[in-house]
């Protein structure tokens, strides 16, 4: 997914940001999100009055191993499931969880990945020329980390002295629960499954744990909605409001994963069945899936797209699938969301790549270098009359970047092309 996905992490439940494989184009939604979610319910609790507030924060300055259990029976409750085990926890100090942090960003995204996610991201005009995408990512993760489920060792770590809400605990233990039987550390782990199944399926999982802490959140605490406590989360990280793009993009996995697992619920009675199926055995391959469950529901997998390539000095620094959801968030900005959702619904499949002649890093082209970045994005919609349509807002997208790009559009049949290259002739060529 072009976005901080968004966007399964190769840890998935930890409070902090994560990254991609290398050609990805940016990293992956951070749990942290759930630290944010929960300052806003206990916040909106305040505001509606809630006596409960006062309690909840005397619960969260300490957790005995007899309430981790008691929110382990709920849970269990809640999702339709039993553990298999216990749950081990660690006590870990909150340099220790940076520590953590910090080493599977890098094992995950070295700084070349990292500067062309950037790249790509303002070239598309998706993230202002002065962003700083390590900048942004240091104000999330540096947020306090409470607490978080390691699907890789099997353990709950809290971070000593800092507290963790039953909420956080709800949806962290709803990862445990649901890593005994799925092996959800395993999902988004696939190369040639592409960016957007990655993000569908980090929705599918984050989804399942963010519907349960929220009906948690009703039942046992603050009784605000996600919807309430999302309507800030722009506004939750170190005061400053994140770029439109990344908190959409942080947003995505828990809104719309929700959504979709409350679809599949619907579809099976009000049972957890169909969840079941989708994390143990088949797990969405497009954010489609998520924006529209019937998708899920039929198994319909998205149509294969080729990309044509600028050949001779440039070389290729990333590229991957072209979600429903990346081909909305590029059109917002100038269509508007809901616009932007009912052009995108006809999504059948997508790939982008970016290329660079000469160095990555130069001195003399700060980012984006659009005299030596070149771009293509595809897509395939359901019929030729979406892909005229598609084609007319991406041309109204691509009349508001900034000099320095060519841009071509082009629609054959069901397809559209886009390219941004350093001269028209060459971004026509590659939209032929």
């Amino acid at each position: 997914m072009l976005s901080l996905p968004e966007e399964v992490t190769r840890r998935t439940s930890e409070h902090q940001i994560t990254h991609p494989r290398p050609d990805s184009p940016v990293s992956r939604t951070p749990e942290l999100l759930i630290l944010l979610l929960v300052a806003a319910l206990a916040a909106g609790a305040a505001a509606l009055g809630h006596e409960k507030s006062a309690a909840s924060a005397r619960q969260a300055s300490t957790v005995s191993p007899a309430h981790i259990r008691l929110v382990e029976r709920r849970v269990e409750g809640l999702r339709a499931l039993r553990f298999k085990r216990p749950v081990p926890v660690a006590i870990v100090s909150p340099a220790q969880a940076r520590r953590e942090g910090t080493a599977e960003q890098q094992r995950t995204q070295p700084p070349p990945a990292q500067r062309a996610n950037e790249e790509l991201l303002k070239l598309l005009a998706l993230l202002p020329p002065d962003a700083d995408l390590r900048s942004i990512e240091g104000d999330i993760y540096g947020e306090q980390v409470a607490g978080y489920y390691d699907p890789r060792r099997e353990r709950l770590a809290l971070v000593r002295g800092a507290g963790v809400d039953d909420v956080t605990l709800a949806h962290e233990l709803t990862h445990a629960l649901e890593d005994q039987y799925a092996d959800i550390a395993r999902l988004g782990e696939d190369p040639r499954a592409g960016d957007d199944a990655t993000t569908a399926q980090q929705a599918l999982v984050e989804g399942s744990a963010t519907l349960v802490m929220e009906r948690y959140a009703q039942r046992w605490t603050s009784g605000v909605s996600l919807g309430d406590a999302l309507s800030g989360v722009g506004q939750l990280t170190s005061g400053t409001p994140l770029p439109q793009y990344i908190a959409r993009t942080l947003v995505f996995p828990y809104f719309q994963g929700e959504a979709f697992v409350q679809a599949l619920l619907d579809a099976g009675g009000g049972r957890w069945t169909l969840v079941d199926v989708a994390e143990r055995a088949r797990p969405p391959v497009s954010t489609a899936e998520i924006l529209q469950p019937r998708r899920w529901l039929r198994a319909q997998q998205p149509l294969p797209v080729s990309l044509a390539a600028p050949g001779g000095p440039w070389r290729r620094l990333a590229g991957s699938t072209l979600g429903s959801e990346d081909l909305a968030a590029l059109l917002t900005p100038s269509t508007g969301p809901a616009a932007a959702r009912r052009l995108t619904a006809g999504w059948r499949g997508g790939r982008y790549a970016l290329w660079r002649r000469g160095p990555l890093v130069s001195s003399g082209c700060s980012a984006p270098c659009r005299a030596r970045d070149t771009a293509v994005l595809a897509v395939r919609m359901r019929d030729a009359g979406e892909a005229v349509a598609v084609a007319a807002a991406l041309r109204t997208w691509a009349a508001r970047l900034p000099d320095g790009s060519a841009a071509a559009v082009r629609v054959r049949g069901a397809s559209v092309r886009v390219a941004l290259a350093p001269d028209r002739a060459l971004a026509a060529r590659l939209t032929r």
